[in-house]
């Protein structure tokens, strides 16, 4: 399915409640009121629609990144909060805006009585969940704690928010609406129920076990991974070169402890495949003290950081630290296949340490068309490359034949996408032509 109807079917389904509301209707209300009722018909379906794109559905990753798909699940989370923060205001403040502490009292003594505490709770709760998100890396709460936490507060805010819908709303007591209502609600359970039941037991019957561990650089691990089982349903999974996997080492494959990873490794090398993966402070923190035969639960493929569906006269990858591995992943795809296309890679890193698989890039210069240009930030004694971000001026340089003929991938931390993101496109790379992918979001 193209973005394009991923698109119109997600803005059908918002307004569908909202169009169902009004055909219906015996009667409008006045303005206020009918807005107040629109945004909460449209927050709740937005809500709802939230447990799909989550980033764990290939469908939706594989077609429009993983990019995109978790920006657009937190700008929408924000929106849906903020139009059902102003629902209910609509139905009451404005007559009273004369009376300021009065309308408060009251919206206070409406919010808590028993007929409305559902959809209180619902609120409370969401609020909860998306100051959360923005402010997760900025608290002490464990990866592991935080995803648990906002899986059952999700499960509570949908369940908690039909009850309110179906108890207070008047226009979802027709027939169509509410069933509409059931529907959608179905469809967020068992996308939450599937992603956190199903697919781990589909997951355990296809486990992988480690290979081999090695550090490459600065707190930099590859991990090989093979299938416990080398026929049938566990012989492994298929991928694209650039595509990435959810990741568990953790007994069972329950997707509260697993990370994504870049898939570093060739499609050719299957059944074996390879990861990069940075040390930090949740579980890829201990990726150097697995062991050969330590089980791994693999949720694969996703994004679409490949060269499937595109074209191009050239490519020009731009890494930045650990971002190197899906291009590792695509260069050796190149490779193998024997593509001349001219590439041209231009990888940046805090220190020449992290500069991991700069010996096998400077080999694969052998058997394609490559052009090489590193960067770092912090030179040693012996460093003779460049030195700093990767700026306007070392992009234009690295660039492999004139911009409008190039495809542009750019994988790399926060503020090295941030640097970079507006260069291609300045040069003359065609905004189309140039792909982004990233893992880290505010």
């Amino acid at each position: 399915m193209p973005p394009a109807a991923l698109i119109t079917g997600y803005l059908a389904l918002t307004v569908l409640p909202l169009v169902l509301a009004v055909a219906f209707a015996e009667r409008l209300p006045g303005p206020l009121r009918a807005g107040g009722i629109a945004l909460g018909l449209i927050g709740f379906a937005m809500l709802l629609l939230q447990f799909v794109s989550s980033g764990r559905f290939e469908a939706l990753s594989s077609k429009i990144g993983i990019n995109h798909t978790m920006r657009f699940h937190q700008l929408a989370a924000r929106m849906l909060l903020l139009f059902l923060i102003v629902h209910p205001l609509l139905f009451f403040v404005p007559e009273r805006i004369d009376d300021v502490p009065g309308a408060a009292r009251m919206l206070v003594r409406m919010l808590f009585s028993d007929y409305m505490l559902s959809g209180t709770i619902s609120l409370a709760l969401l609020l909860f969940m998306v100051a959360g998100g923005i402010w997760r890396h900025r608290t002490p709460v464990k990866y592991e704690i935080w995803r648990a936490t906002h899986v059952v507060a999700a499960a509570v805010v949908a369940v908690a928010g039909a009850h309110h819908v179906f108890q207070v709303g008047n226009y979802s007591q027709v027939i169509w609406l509410r069933s509409f209502w059931w529907i959608l609600l179905a469809v967020a359970l068992g996308a939450l129920g599937y992603s956190y039941f199903v697919k781990p037991w589909l997951l355990a019957r296809r486990a992988y076990r480690v290979f081999a561990v090695r550090e490459l650089g600065e707190r930099i691990w590859e991990v090989v991974l093979e299938p416990q089982e080398t026929s049938g349903q566990g012989a492994g999974i298929k991928f694209a070169a650039g595509q990435f996997a959810w990741v568990n080492f953790r007994a069972g494959a329950l997707p509260l402890f697993d990370n994504p990873f870049s898939i570093s490794s060739a499609p050719g090398e299957l059944p074996r495949i390879r990861l990069l993966i940075k040390a930090r402070g949740d579980t890829s923190g201990r990726v150097g003290e697995l062991k050969p035969g330590h089980k791994a639960y693999l949720d694969a493929p996703h994004g679409n950081f490949t060269l499937e569906g595109r074209s191009a006269d050239a490519l020009y990858l731009i890494a930045g630290g650990i971002g190197i591995a899906p291009i590792m992943s695509i260069l050796r795809d190149l490779a193998y296949k024997g593509d001349k296309r001219p590439v041209s890679v231009l990888f940046g890193a805090r220190n020449s340490r992290q500069l991991v698989y700069a010996d096998e890039l400077e080999r694969l210069t052998a058997v394609l068309n490559l052009k090489l240009q590193f960067s770092v930030d912090e030179p040693g004694p012996d460093w003779a490359g460049d030195v700093g971000e990767l700026d306007a001026a070392l992009i234009e340089r690295a660039l492999p034949l004139a911009a409008e003929r190039c495809l542009c991938l750019v994988c790399g931390p926060p503020p090295m996408m941030l640097a970079v993101e507006q260069h291609p496109r300045v040069l003359g790379v065609p905004p189309g032509n140039i792909v982004y992918e990233r893992f880290e979001y505010d």
